[in-house]
């Protein structure tokens, strides 16, 4: 069986066992290293370690913003798929979710003719917004399971784990989250970026926008915005002429999404509420996860655990969490 792969790009530093964005590559696109020998290229990803972009494109009369929120990256990235032609019945993401993942990924998750179809997350820190929301759509459409080996973080964790028909955790997997579509301070966020944008215009390299890695933040790229601008398309929410708005459509595909997948869209913000949040404003943490019934009570049920009983506390980001019980 064929193999492809997409080859690593560059790395961030170590963290306890968490490999968070050095501050040469976070939100910024970058060429990828040299192919691993034995993979086939099939693109170019950039950004190795997205904690959360929003990307524009700028020109003298057009103000064109591409938005996405997204968490911890791991810094290096693999799209691998088993039989890429039909029945094309496996894919394994290990890394960030960019565009280049929903696009090198989407025709096997639309035409796969296999009875029983998997989307693996072998380990995976999140990636841009719009990008993992259209993954999501795509697998709960299509009728795929999704299997958590080790880490699943932010968007990860928001979209693609409850979008699998059934839901599968390895005993030691992690699913990490730090906020989303109904972050409390999301707008104000966006409205910071807005502001920026008039002043500043398009930068040459990433603001930031949030605590980078401890909730859903946005950032400034200017670069691969027309692969972008196919992602948001798919989800049909046109060029919004401000982030805010942008970032309201963007809630509200999410909430359609959450809808259809009978999923509370509060997942990945109920951590932040309450009395957790002044454990999430102390910003300690990378985020927070839910044990199995917290989760089912939010709606992401068919959960099978592989190989025993589920121990999120034993996975090396564990120490970067705090445990949240819903409601």
């Amino acid at each position: 069986m064929t193999r492809h792969a997409v080859a690593p790009a560059v790395a961030g530093e170590e963290y306890k066992g968490i490999r968070r964005p050095g501050p040469s590559s976070a939100f910024v696109s970058q060429d990828r290293t040299q192919p691993t020998e034995g993979r086939q290229t099939l693109g170019k990803f950039g950004s190795p370690a997205a904690a959360g972009t929003i990307f524009l494109r700028t020109s003298l009369k057009v103000l064109c913003i591409l938005a996405a929120i997204a968490a911890i990256g791991l810094g290096f990235s693999y799209l691998h798929f088993k039989n890429r032609v039909a029945p094309c019945d496996t894919i394994t993401l290990t890394g960030e979710i960019n565009p280049d993942t929903f696009l090198e990924s989407k025709d096997c998750l639309v035409h796969s003719t296999a009875k029983k179809k998997t989307f693996i997350v072998a380990e995976s820190g999140g990636g841009n917004w719009e990008s993992a929301l259209a993954l999501g759509i795509l697998i709960h459409r299509h009728g795929w399971d999704v299997e958590v080996v080790g880490l699943c973080a932010s968007s990860c964790a928001n979209f693609i784990f409850p979008a699998g028909k059934v839901k599968y955790l390895h005993r030691e997997s992690m699913l990490l989250f730090h906020g989303g579509p109904h972050q409390e301070n999301l707008m104000s966020l966006a409205t910071a970026m807005d502001q920026a944008l008039k002043t500043k215009g398009a930068p040459a390299g990433a603001n930031e926008f949030g605590h980078i890695n401890k909730e859903g933040n946005f950032a400034l790229d200017t670069d691969r915005s027309a692969m972008r601008q196919e992602v948001l398309d798919f989800l049909s929410v046109g060029n919004a002429p401000t982030v805010v708005e942008l970032a309201t459509r963007l809630r509200t595909r999410s909430d359609q999404f959450y809808e259809e997948a009978g999923v509370n869209p509060l997942l990945g913000s109920y951590g932040q509420t309450g009395t957790y949040e002044p454990i999430y404003k102390s910003y300690k943490y990378f985020g927070f996860t839910y044990r199995l019934d917290s989760l089912r009570r939010l709606g992401v049920g068919n959960i099978e655990v592989i190989g025993g009983e589920w121990h999120p506390e034993r996975n090396r980001a564990y120490p970067e969490v705090y445990e949240v019980t819903y409601p």
